[in-house]
C-alpha cells in the first residue's frame, strides 16, 4: 500500500508540478478575471486581518494580488512542502515583512483556537488525510464569527 503523504510530499517537493497546473489552467480557462482575484475579493477589506492559508504552494494567491495587499493585514502561508513554501518566499520576497512562512500539516495547526480571522484552504483540501479533521482545525484556529472560505 503506497504512503499517502510520501506521495504528496514527492509530488509536491517544490513549485514545479503546481506551476505546469496553474499554467494549464490559466491557458485554458474561460474566466478571464482569473480565480485567484476572486478569492483575495471575498476577503479584502481595509480592516486588519490575521489570514492564514493552507496549502499555499508557490503563494500564487498573494503574487497576483501583492499590490492590493493592505499594509495592516498579517497572513501566514504554511505548506506540508519546505519546497513549495521555499518557492512561496522566493515569489513574495517583497511582502516578507507582513507574511510569515511555515511548513506544517493542515490537520494539525500550530496556533491557538480563534488566532485567525480567516483561514483559506484554496484547492487542497483533497490531499488531506481526513478531511473532517482538517476542517475541525480550520473551524478551531478562526475567530468565532468570521466566515469560512475554501
Amino acid at each position: 500500500m503506497r504512503d499517502h503523504l510520501k506521495d504528496l510530499k514527492e509530488q509536491y517537493s517544490n513549485g514545479g508540478n503546481l506551476s505546469k497546473r496553474i499554467n494549464l489552467h490559466e491557458r485554458f480557462s474561460t474566466n478571464k478575471y482569473g480565480w485567484q482575484r476572486w478569492v483575495f475579493d471575498q476577503i479584502y477589506s481595509l480592516d486588519n486581518k490575521n489570514i492564514l492559508e493552507l496549502g499555499t504552494g508557490i503563494g500564487d494567491l498573494w503574487l497576483i494580488n501583492k499590490e492590493r495587499i493592505p499594509g495592516n493585514w498579517q497572513i501566514t502561508l504554511s505548506d506540508l512542502s519546505e519546497g513549495m513554501i521555499a518557492d512561496a518566499k522566493t515569489n513574495l520576497i517583497d511582502l516578507s515583512n507582513q507574511i510569515n512562512f511555515q511548513v506544517f500539516d493542515a490537520q494539525t495547526i500550530p496556533f491557538e483556537d480563534g488566532s485567525f480571522d480567516y483561514v483559506i484552504a484554496n484547492h487542497m483540501l483533497y490531499h488531506v488525510k481526513s478531511i473532517s479533521k482538517t476542517l475541525a482545525e480550520i473551524k478551531r484556529a478562526r475567530c468565532c464569527g468570521q466566515r469560512f472560505n475554501s
